[in-house]
């Protein structure tokens, strides 16, 4: 079976799911009472090393909820690392990493994730022979594990249990324009909408913390549109948002403030408007004034065009 490249005019011809159903996918951090929590997460004094080698130096910060935080340096920076961290992967050396007043550095991988947090990779992480459906069901496995023999001693509440697993699978699946291809093999589909599957897969537990590892990695000029636009949607007021990315006009585009990473240290933090205008990280990162304009073109030319597709839809 061939797939439509993402973002082209046969992806698009396909119907999206109606806005009242995507409302209930990007919600985040909903307490048992109902109520929402905004969370904020915090670095404090944060350091990696390995030996002699520091790839991670002293770096204080705070990711508020509402936001769309963008990290971005040169390669080596620590920008990557910074993710690793925060999700458990890599051990912290020095330092501490918070989500208001829980200490996430120094917990299992799998605590972390409890606690709300929820991560994508540089390089895809799917099960290729299993279908798209199943890649998102299995990430309720952490949740259905204490339910087992319930499950098993009870087939209503079991099968009410599947319905509505498979229900919120679907409205994600719908929101990313994957729907079509619940039955398809992972490793059939091609990258972009692997790309998608991914971030898909990241939101099923619907995370207070959505970290995305360069999410716009390998995708073409219709595919990073699609993505830019996809992100700006799921941006919620209660959920924290970090996106690590080397594509410029992207972040310029649809972060609200940016972290910029630097051998390890926090070089600057602000507004894309404010880096943009720093002539720190216009040396370190951005480039000469002419590539800062070109820059600046394409991200005007981006946010036009998801205003143009915010009017279509409304």
């Amino acid at each position: 079976m061939a797939y439509p490249v993402l973002g082209s005019s046969d992806d698009r011809a396909h119907h999206r799911a109606p806005l009242r159903h995507r409302a209930k996918i990007v919600r985040a951090g909903k307490t048992h009472s109902g109520a929402f929590r905004q969370m904020t997460l915090t670095f404090e004094k944060l350091r990696k090393q390995y030996g002699q080698h520091v790839t991670i130096d002293d770096v204080s910060t705070r990711f508020e909820p509402g936001l769309i935080h963008g990290v971005i340096g040169p390669n080596g920076a620590g920008k990557s690392t910074l993710i690793n961290m925060t999700a458990g992967s890599y051990v912290v050396s020095g330092g501490k990493i918070s989500l208001d007043d829980k200490t996430l550095s120094g917990m299992k991988k799998y605590q972390i994730a409890n606690s709300g947090v929820a991560r994508t990779y540089q390089n895809i992480r799917l099960f290729d022979q299993m279908t798209v459906l199943e890649n998102l069901e299995v990430c309720f496995y952490p949740a259905h594990v204490g339910q087992v023999w319930r499950e098993i001693l009870w087939p209503p509440f079991a099968a009410k249990r599947r319905r509505e697993r498979r229900d919120v699978c679907m409205e994600l699946l719908a929101f990313f324009n994957l729907q079509h291809y619940a039955d398809a093999e992972a490793g059939s589909l091609p990258y972009g909408r692997q790309r998608m599957l991914e971030i898909a897969r990241a939101l099923v537990m619907n995370p207070r913390v959505l970290l995305l590892d360069e999410p716009a990695a390998g995708l073409n000029h219709h595919e990073t549109a699609e993505l830019t636009a996809r992100l700006a949607e799921l941006k919620t007021p209660d959920r924290i948002m970090i996106v690590v990315e080397h594509d410029m006009d992207l972040v310029m585009t649809v972060c609200d403030r940016i972290v910029v990473m630097h051998h390890g240290k926090l070089l600057f933090q602000g507004t894309p408007a404010e880096v943009q205008a720093s002539a720190d990280v216009q040396l370190a990162y951005l480039g000469t004034a002419n590539d800062l304009d070109d820059i600046k073109t394409a991200a005007k030319d981006r946010r036009t065009q998801l205003g143009i597709r915010a009017r279509r839809r409304s």
